[in-house]
């Protein structure tokens, strides 16, 4: 099956940042500091990350970024290869999905993905040959006819015809060779029929290798393989008499290329010339040691290596080194939580085993802001030996201060991208209180959130003191939890802002509700509920002041958390009610998603609910969950997963941060934050409206739910909305579906009084 999709790339200058989405369209926040593989087009050069690719074009000094979405299908990338007879690029995905992309069009191969084939289906090598990609994989090679881009045929290299994986091929002289679990195999180029695996050789000189890298180098077959050790391998090169060793250790890749050969060793690249002579070697670079996955060298004698933090890296023959990726969070494409502020979104690449353990994930907080990614400064030393950053909460009587909790170290306070305190059990006065167990002691602060007064409340997992508050004023005070039983595994809280009650929930099927005084109580979430779940998984307050569940079992809502503390505040079942919603389906009905286990729910500018699911994707609800407006998933969607594990919203710009296991990206929805009042400029964009454009017309800066009137020069009106939060979108057309003539029209706003009224201008060019 092959799907053709235009690839459409920004363009942008190493270092330019990324523009915004227009409404409806995704962009990717993706990690490109690792590179794990290295391509060389014409007069470019290709560098695969995790889950995207980018592209340097050496004439122009620019940078280009391929993902799904944008000129991609798919994300994890197993390997990658380029054609400059054919003028093509091959993406091979650990899914077995394959991308052409050719002269500005990507064509997409699913047919190994979709396959049912029982087994090994992975891609491991790319080789071109007579306009053709031969794809070595787990089953056989499968050869790909790029001018018509579609598979052609299959061989399987097993004997008798089995099935049998194949890491590599080589073209060389008058041969091909197949390194393949069966040994290495030859056959003659002449050979009509080469699907037919009796009519390969197996040469037995090499009994008790596995190969797994071939190249040709200037016609000569080069080797690299082990006997016991795959981290250990022996190269090897095939001359007139047999094979001879001419190099040894732990190879990552071995490419030919500008003369020379260059090999990708654990800590060093080392290149040989046309003799297979040391040429040179590289184990460091001006910034540090290198840790590289793949090197190729240029035509110019550029050598090219894909570095485990630098991107790219490019060292000319003059010895002038170059450091080439685009923007993006140094994630590892980690997202544990995701925490906007006004137009800030820091995301928290954290995290902690099902069982409350630690992951020990680097300790970082990534910030966008300023159009750019910014990760924390270190070098104070503040936060060495720290793990899992969970959470973060910027203080709102002082906006340059945020406050980050780490499993197992305390809480970190940050100013200006750098940590300036560690707060813990030895500075607070006990009020953060760590586990203990025999000499074990580890701090494990999991969630924060700042109330209205400034007081930063903080939740410690597997303590008798499970909440702890540092107030405005920078004193500490710690509340006992142990009227619950037992201690608590908590991970997420939320400041109740009609009630000033703060609510926490964590590994137990229960919520637990501290009026910030003293009283304390615990929420069956399966009171006042028909459908009995598990787990809570997901918390949060919307513009009601109602508090929205995630659970294993879809979502249920407390629209009376009012009532937290009438059965009492010394650890007592509430009688606040966890309600499901009913959704009517002609005759039949059911409970809001009761089929999905939800992750993360985030509320827009609209008080609609965007909600994450551990295998459905992502779906956005309306205000009172009644209605499914939109469902997006891996398949429908340039989403780049159906396992989304966290959501954030800038209220700004509308724009839902998506936080999977694939990575970071972001979707351009129509709803923003808003104001009881106009803001001092109200705008439209785009604007002018070209004759090309028949998108989204955004009009923002508008009170939340205004009513919007637009009107032609002569006073008429041809269409009316509402305002989703503080934004409207017209399509430029009439009620009527007709696109509206050029000319200026008037946009005239007020709130649902009739009052603080606003207008702006759209010029439209047709």
């Amino acid at each position: 099956m092959r799907r053709i999709i235009t690839l459409a790339l920004t363009i942008a200058a190493v270092g330019i940042v990324q523009a915004q989405s227009a409404i409806g369209q995704w962009r990717d926040c993706l990690d490109y500091s690792t590179v794990y593989h290295v391509a060389l087009g014409e007069g470019s050069v290709y560098g695969a990350a995790r889950g995207a690719v980018f592209c340097h074009d050496t004439d122009y000094g620019t940078l280009s970024r391929m993902s799904k979405g944008a000129g991609l299908n798919d994300v994890g990338i197993a390997t990658m290869a380029y054609s400059k007879d054919d003028k093509c690029l091959v993406v091979a995905y650990n899914n077995s999905n394959i991308d052409l992309v050719i002269d500005g069009k990507t064509y997409n191969l699913s047919d190994i993905k979709r396959s049912e084939m029982a087994g090994n289906k992975d891609i491991y090598h790319i080789r071109f040959a007579k306009g053709n990609a031969y794809l070595a994989t787990g089953f056989g090679v499968v050869v790909v006819d790029l001018g018509r881009q579609e598979i052609k045929e299959t061989w399987y290299m097993g004997a008798g015809g089995t099935v049998a994986p194949v890491y590599d091929l080589a073209f060389v002289g008058d041969s091909i060779y197949a390194a393949t679990s069966q040994g290495l195999k030859r056959l003659a180029a002449t050979e009509r029929h080469p699907s037919v695996s009796d009519r390969w050789e197996t040469d037995m000189r090499l009994a008790g290798y596995t190969i797994t890298t071939l190249e040709n180098y200037n016609g000569r077959l080069l080797l690299a393989g082990h006997i016991s050790n795959p981290q250990s391998k022996t190269l090897l090169v095939l001359n007139s008499t047999g094979y001879r060793t001419w190099n040894h250790g732990d190879i990552r890749s071995m490419r030919a290329g500008g003369g020379l050969v260059t090999l990708t060793c654990d800590k060093c690249v080392v290149r040989y010339n046309r003799d297979l002579q040391r040429y040179d070697s590289l184990d460091s670079y001006p910034w540090g040691s290198l840790v590289a996955y793949d090197a190729v060298t240029d035509d110019d004698g550029t050598l090219w290596i894909g570095h485990l933090w630098e991107g790219l890296i490019g060292m000319t023959a003059d010895g002038e080194f170059s450091y080439l990726r685009p923007d993006g969070p140094y994630l590892d494409d980690k997202v544990y939580r995701i925490v906007p502020f006004n137009n800030r979104i820091m995301v928290c690449p954290g995290g902690h085993t099902v069982t409350y353990g630690s992951t020990y994930n680097e300790s970082n907080l990534l910030t966008y802001s300023g159009g750019r990614w910014h990760s924390l400064n270190r070098d104070n030393g503040l936060m060495n030996g720290t793990a899992d950053l969970l959470d973060a909460a910027v203080n709102p009587k002082d906006t340059n201060e945020t406050f980050a909790a780490l499993w197992g170290s305390g809480v970190i306070s940050i100013r200006d991208n750098a940590p300036t305190a560690l707060y813990n059990e030895a500075n607070t006065g006990g009020a953060l209180t760590p586990f203990i167990n025999g000499d074990f002691t580890s701090l494990i602060t999991s969630a924060l959130a700042f109330d209205r007064a400034g007081d930063l409340w903080v939740l410690a997992s597997h303590t008798s003191n499970a909440l702890a508050v540092r107030r405005a004023n920078g004193t500490w005070e710690k509340f006992s939890t142990m009227a619950l039983g037992q201690m608590l595994e908590v991970d997420k809280i939320v400041w109740d802002s009609i009630n000033d009650y703060k609510w926490f929930c964590g590994r137990s099927n229960a919520i637990y509700v501290h009026d910030g005084k003293g009283r304390l109580a615990r929420v069956n979430p399966n009171n006042g509920s028909k459908l009995t779940t598990e787990s809570v998984t997901a918390l949060v307050q919307d513009q009601n002041g109602n508090l929205w569940v995630g659970t294993n079992k879809g979502i249920k809502v407390i629209y009376d958390g009012y009532r937290a503390f009438q059965n009492g505040g010394n650890g007592e079942t509430s009688p606040v009610t966890c309600s499901n919603i009913t959704i009517t389906n002609g005759e039949f009905s059911e409970y809001l998603m009761a089929y999905e286990s939800v992750t993360s729910i985030a509320v827009d500018g609209a008080n609609r609910k965007w909600v994450g699911t551990a295998n459905g994707g992502l779906y956005l609800l309306s205000a009172n969950g009644l209605d499914q407006l939109e469902h997006f998933t891996a398949a429908n969607s340039p989403l780049l997963s159906d396992k989304v594990i966290a959501l954030g919203i800038n209220g700004r710009s509308g724009e839902v941060y998506i936080g999977t296991d694939q990575g970071l990206q972001v979707y351009r929805s129509t709803a923003t934050y808003a104001t009881t009042k106009p803001q001092s400029e109200v705008y439209a964009f785009p604007n002018p409206v070209r004759p090309d454009y028949d998108g989204p017309i955004a009009i923002k800066g508008l009170t939340r739910n205004a009513l919007v009137h637009i009107t032609d020069a002569g006073g008429h009106t041809v269409y009316s909305t509402s305002a989703e939060g503080g934004q409207a979108i017209w399509y430029g057309r009439t009620h009527d579906g007709d696109k509206v003539a050029s000319g200026v029209y008037y946009v005239f706003a007020s709130d649902e009084q009739g009052g603080n009224r606003s207008v702006a201008k759209i010029l439209i060019i047709r």
